[in-house]
């Protein structure tokens, strides 16, 4: 009840801040056009030494419009950044300008603050999450990582591609400088892009007596963990039915291989490539010097269960997110997700990925002498002694 106060309070303020005249929102726009997304043809390779091009070639895909091309964009953008706000205007003046026949959706707080100076954008009424589903052909996103997952937030079954541009903190899922946004934008508009798709996992939560709780899809990861409660908490993991291990300690991870690169990669677990389909497993902080990650096939069904005799309690958190408490005897059960993240991407998956992990996470840095690579020289900035 407090929920949908708050979300008519946040209607009803929008329209005073636009002086009351009508919201633009989506509402007249027709359904969405469905994108082709085909595997990537190989190329031909004239020696050995080139085979590994077609294998990776084969698990990107080529992204093609059915109909006219894309009739509407959803731009979401960090908050509290000047340099993105100014990049937001300068990206939906250029789109107006340049493909005046796609619709520009902004979310309800952004279109607030912006319905008066760009006067063509539109809007979902808060709420309606389903209706981001129904209309949008791309999503273009401004900011991090955090932003990235919010739009995966949005889309709880099949997501439209995505445009991801760097503007965060660290941005290791953001392909793209926002300098280039014009090049990128025709790609996609005129249907000539690669995607990458980014595995998602489907978290179910069970309640002791086995019914069914509540499901969600998972970008990064899922971590069962006892959060503020001072006893470590005690949970059995289960792999397709058979008790794998039970884990007394502060809580046990399992994630994608795009959260690989996320809170699994604090706790020691091993980065994995996004083209390698499968499941880490990683404990956070075991009383035990024997409880390794684990790399799972895709097909995996793990389940993870609060021990009834455990000391200390257990919170979900599901991408950062505190999803709430777990009693005793109850359960998640995570799989594959069949709805992935269709990420727009390099076309030379390859090298951005090996360029990323070196530049971004500063991989195999050493403390004790520089070393040439690919990419240049590992000495250390005088910040990082």
């Amino acid at each position: 009840m407090f929920l949908s106060f708050a979300r008519r309070s946040l209607w009803a303020s929008a329209r005073r801040g636009l002086g009351f005249r009508t919201i633009a929102t989506t509402t007249d726009i027709a359904t969405k056009t469905l994108p082709q997304i085909n595997r990537r043809q190989p190329r031909q390779s004239e020696g050995a030494e080139e085979s590994w091009v077609d294998s990776e070639s084969d698990q990107q895909y080529s992204l093609r419009w059915q109909g006219t091309g894309p009739k509407t964009v959803l731009l979401v953008k960090k908050s509290d950044s000047a340099a993105v706000d100014s990049a937001m205007v300068s990206i939906t003046r250029w789109l107006h300008a340049t493909y005046p026949q796609i619709n520009i959706v902004l979310e309800p707080l952004v279109f607030t603050q912006y319905a008066g100076q760009l006067p063509f954008i539109r809007t979902i009424a808060v709420g309606d999450h389903l209706e981001y589903s129904r209309v949008v052909d791309f999503v273009i996103t401004l900011g991090g990582d955090g932003t990235f997952l919010h739009v995966s937030s949005l889309f709880q079954r099949e997501v439209p591609p995505i445009v991801p541009f760097s503007m965060g903190t660290l941005g290791f899922l953001l392909p793209f400088n926002v300098a280039d946004f014009q090049p990128q934008l025709r790609n996609v508009i005129e249907g000539t892009s690669t995607v990458l798709p980014r595995m998602r996992l489907t978290y179910a939560k069970r309640l002791g007596d086995g019914s069914l709780d509540a499901r969600v899809n998972v970008t990064n990861e899922a971590c069962i963990h006892r959060g503020t409660y001072p006893h470590l908490t005690t949970i059995s993991c289960y792999l397709n039915g058979h008790l794998l291990t039970t884990s007394v300690g502060d809580g046990i991870i399992v994630g994608t291989p795009t959260g690989s690169t996320a809170y699994s990669l604090s706790a020691g677990g091993p980065i994995v490539h996004p083209l390698v389909s499968s499941i880490v497993v990683a404990p956070v902080c075991p009383r035990s010097l024997s409880f390794r990650p684990l790399m799972l096939p895709s097909s995996s069904r793990v389940t993870l269960l609060v021990h009834p005799k455990s000391r200390g309690r257990a919170t979900a958190y599901i991408d950062g997110r505190d999803c709430g408490e777990l009693k005793h005897g109850e359960c998640v059960e995570i799989t594959q997700s069949p709805y992935p993240l269709m990420c727009v991407n390099r076309d030379d998956l390859a090298a951005g990925w090996a360029q990323d992990i070196n530049q971004l996470l500063k991989f195999n840095r050493t403390f004790s002498y520089p070393h040439d690579s690919l990419y240049g020289s590992h000495i250390p900035d005088d910040d990082d002694y």
